[in-house]
């Protein structure tokens, strides 16, 4: 029996193990496309998306459809390609793409009996070094810019803005949200250091907010099918819209609309003293916040505020608050520079291990991890 035979005894051996472990199809082909195990072509379309002359061991991520997904990956011996892996296709229903990873990296240690990180697959499939480059010299004379800008003049949207206006959308607050609205503009001079067209840039900074904003709806109970519908319909309107006039009229709709969805929505749902408890809590995310601090600004029972919390809400306060400090903190790692011993003195956890130990068990992943991670899939 030669080498090559003990090979495709073992691609066949490992094949069995996939399918019954990841109850995942599996396709074992050579560069002209025929199946290993039944000497037959191999016809998908997702063979067009193979790369047969430089093939690389690191197992790819094939996002092929709105459904499905395939994992490849090449097994390669002595320099020679012995065969290619297919798996799936992949239901998106039933596998995330952090399973999909996982299953990746299981099946690249099957064959080549090393370890993947995690990192290394999302960095193969998803992050393009030419493109980072390039953005990265077009940005670097413009962030210049834009941190003088911000010493000087205050940030392109100072962020305290972007928290209160999230609040007042998630709250139904129509009244305050409409005393922020028009601090949610850049200002000409910061337009201009960007050296880009306004309206691309309003259009930009519209989408973000609109996405911010139904995101932050359905966390406070908007329905998922309606938010989806709303992203899709405003998106359109956005990319239609092509003057600051109408931009700006059209900024007003938007978050006026979500945040009426979600007037309706409070008024039903949750009580004022819950609502107007939740509220100072996501006001004072900064501050070292307690039951008594809520209390005496709001003027509450202490034993009746948690006990009507805890029915309305299924959470305690104490639960509540360290849950929005985590979702606070996820947003500082993803936007800011600060470190994660700033970011944890920032929210007014004990100590950065409090703080790590926290996160990871609201996350599942310590913050450094979510921030690299965030990193790579952006």
């Amino acid at each position: 029996m030669t080498n090559y035979d003990n090979s495709l005894d073992q691609i066949a051996y490992i094949k069995m193990l996939i399918e019954k472990t990841l109850n995942q199809s599996v396709t074992m082909i050579n560069s002209d496309y025929k199946d290993l195990t039944s000497n037959t072509v191999f016809n998908h379309e997702i063979v067009n998306e193979i790369d047969f002359n430089y093939p690389s061991s690191t197992p790819q991520i094939k996002l092929h459809s709105l459904s499905q997904s395939f994992i490849i990956i090449h097994y390669i011996k002595k320099n020679k390609l012995i065969g290619t892996f297919i798996v799936g296709p992949i239901s998106y229903e039933n596998t995330s793409l952090n399973q999909l990873i996982h299953q990746a990296m299981l099946i690249y240690y099957l064959l080549y009996q090393k370890e993947l990180s995690f990192e290394a697959v999302l960095e193969a499939n998803f992050y393009s070094t030419e493109m980072f480059e390039e953005i990265e010299d077009k940005f670097q004379t413009d962030f210049t810019h834009l941190r003088i800008h911000d010493h000087i003049d205050g940030p392109f949207i100072p962020l305290y803005y972007e928290r209160e206006l999230l609040s007042y959308v998630k709250h139904g607050n129509t009244d305050k949200l409409i005393e922020i609205i028009d601090k949610l503009v850049p200002n000409q001079s910061t337009i201009d250091y960007l050296n880009e067209n306004p309206i691309q840039i309003l259009q930009a900074m519209l989408t973000t907010l609109m996405v911010l904003s139904i995101r932050t709806a359905i966390t406070g109970g908007l329905p998922t099918a309606l938010a989806y519908k709303l992203i899709t319909y405003y998106l359109n309107q956005i990319q239609k819209t092509s003057t600051i006039h109408q931009l700006n009229q059209l900024k007003i709709t938007i978050l006026m609309d979500i945040t009426s969805q979600m007037k309706q929505i409070n008024t039903t749902k949750i009580s004022r003293p819950i609502s107007d408890t939740i509220f100072y809590i996501e006001k004072n995310l900064y501050q070292n916040i307690s039951l008594t601090d809520i209390c005496e600004n709001l003027h509450f029972n202490p034993s009746y505020l948690s006990r009507l919390f805890k029915k309305e809400m299924n959470l305690t306060i104490s639960e509540f608050i360290l849950m929005e400090k985590i979702e606070e903190a996820k947003r500082l790692l993803i936007l800011s520079d600060h470190s994660i011993l700033e970011i944890s003195i920032l929210l007014h956890f004990t100590d950065q291990s409090y703080f790590t130990k926290s996160f990871k068990k609201v996350t599942g992943v310590t913050p450094k991890v979510y921030r690299n991670q965030c990193k790579l899939l952006t």
